[in-house]
């Protein structure tokens, strides 16, 4: 199967993310499919999207024809049965419960067509215990969504044990249809996004808890800081430009004086050992040979400077209301 296959989407539950999911799907041309448990509330569904549509009209980021097209594409259905029965591709969004679940990809498994692909909107069970209540194993996945998933960009393609390479390329390239940007991981609890967001809201509840810090400093530090950088620096690339030892021996640190939650990772550890610091030696968690390291540091520096700007422009502008 090839993207260009994919003709029909189907969507089932289309609550509180689903159907943002929906409205996505069908502004890229897609023939969307759409239900709920609680029939009677799909207009609800509905009514949510136009008023989405409405907002990005209001905002100029599509115009009219491209809403009312959208909206013309999305067709309630009365069960999962008849919204799957003529999908190439399926994502399911409802509660998280994995009985539940595994309930709904059994009458996918036997009410969609055998080509279609099955995903989740799990944001950390396990693909592979879902999908092993399907004869096509090799055909589920997971695509977790962020919340709103027709503003937020990122969609994680999670692969089961038995997730074909097949499936895992052609769920990229419909990402990148819709107009969204893939991250693929190995199916594990949590992913990417959900382990590491857990990792900074604990810490965060935990230095209010132990009376650190109020609750509006943690967050203006957190969005004055990494909310400010990441989107032109992940994790990884930050240790990189920071220096691996550097962060080895702050982490190192932390670990002596807060515990074992803090040990720094053996990967960080060997590679400061080793001597590959990051850019400063030219190799770290990425490769820099042949790279302009002035470059990189010049793109971040613009990116921050453009940031500090509009900040700036915003506060200026809150001062005098």
């Amino acid at each position: 199967m090839k993207v260009e296959d994919i003709k029909n989407i189907a969507v089932i539950g289309t609550g509180i993310m689903g159907h943002g999911i929906a409205q996505v799907c069908a502004q890229a041309g897609y023939k969307t499919s759409i239900t709920r448990r609680r029939v009677e509330l799909i207009q609800e569904s509905i009514d949510k999207i136009k008023s989405n549509l409405q907002m990005l009209v209001e905002k100029e980021v599509i115009t009219k024809d491209e809403a009312d097209n959208a909206l013309s594409r999305i067709h309630g259905r009365k069960n999962i049965a008849e919204a799957v029965s003529d999908a190439d591709f399926v994502i399911e969004s409802v509660v998280e419960d994995m009985d539940v679940k595994k309930s709904i990809f059994r009458e996918f498994d036997k009410s969609s067509p055998k080509h279609a692909i099955l995903t989740t909107n799990t944001s950390s069970f396990s693909i592979t215990e879902i999908a092993s209540v399907t004869e096509r194993q090799d055909k589920v996945a997971g695509m977790h969504w962020w919340n709103p998933p027709y503003l937020m960009p990122l969609v994680e393609i999670v692969k089961g044990e038995k997730t074909s390479d097949e499936t895992t390329n052609v769920i990229k390239n419909l990402v990148t249809k819709l107009g969204k940007v893939p991250a693929t991981c190995k199916d594990s609890p949590g992913f990417i996004g959900v382990r590491l967001q857990s990792a900074l809201v604990n810490d965060a509840i935990s230095i209010l808890e132990e009376g650190l810090a109020s609750a509006e400093d943690i967050d203006t530090a957190v969005k004055m800081t990494l909310g400010f950088r990441t989107p032109i620096l992940g994790p990884l690339e930050t240790v990189d430009l920071g220096g691996m030892d550097t962060f080895f021996y702050a982490y190192d640190y932390l670990y002596k004086k807060l515990g074992e939650k803090y040990k720094p990772p053996d990967l960080l550890r060997n590679k400061a050992k080793a001597g590959e610091l990051g850019i400063k030696t030219g190799k770290g968690f990425y490769d820099y040979t042949g790279k302009s390291i002035e470059s990189i540091i010049k793109n971040r520096d613009e990116w921050l400077m453009e940031q500090s700007k509009k900040l700036k422009e915003k506060m200026a502008a809150q001062k005098n209301k």
